[in-house]
């Protein structure tokens, strides 16, 4: 079906992501300490927090007193069609074994290994503090 009105997408990119947590100074300081993204202000008690990541894009970390993860079930991701706990977020670096390091390090939910997923790069799952899921890949290097 064509764009009646437009003949290109009208989204261009995801510019920032609400996430639940449930204290947003912890979760801040969490952000920060293990995935090296910049507070961009001061934590207002009961406002939630705003990270910045490494090419400026925010992360709103916002107060959620019932502690709802950000994840959902779905049978759409395995090839076998069992139930898998899906990310909502798949983020990009650019040191995915730095990142894997300071996530076991923390003591965070994160995957064992590494998976190299050949034209799909390197990938892992993990979760923060909060139970929040989310997939981190590097690009395949370019030979």
């Amino acid at each position: 079906m064509k764009n009646i009105i437009a003949d290109k997408a009208l989204l261009k990119r995801i510019d920032c992501a609400y996430l639940p947590v449930t204290n947003a100074e912890a979760a801040a300081e969490w952000y920060s300490r293990v995935l090296g993204l910049k507070l961009r202000s001061p934590v207002k008690p009961g406002r939630g927090a705003i990270m910045i990541m490494g090419e400026g894009q925010w992360l709103f970390l916002l107060p959620c007193p019932n502690g709802v993860p950000l994840t959902f079930p779905t049978t759409g991701w395995t090839k076998d069609e069992e139930p898998f706990e899906m990310f909502p977020l798949c983020f990009e670096t650019d040191d995915i074994r730095s990142l894997h390091a300071s996530l076991l390090s923390s003591g965070a939910w994160v995957e064992e290994q590494i998976r190299d997923e050949g034209d799909c790069g390197l990938q892992l799952n993990f979760k923060d503090p909060d139970g929040n899921k989310f997939q981190a890949w590097q690009a395949p290097r370019q030979e």
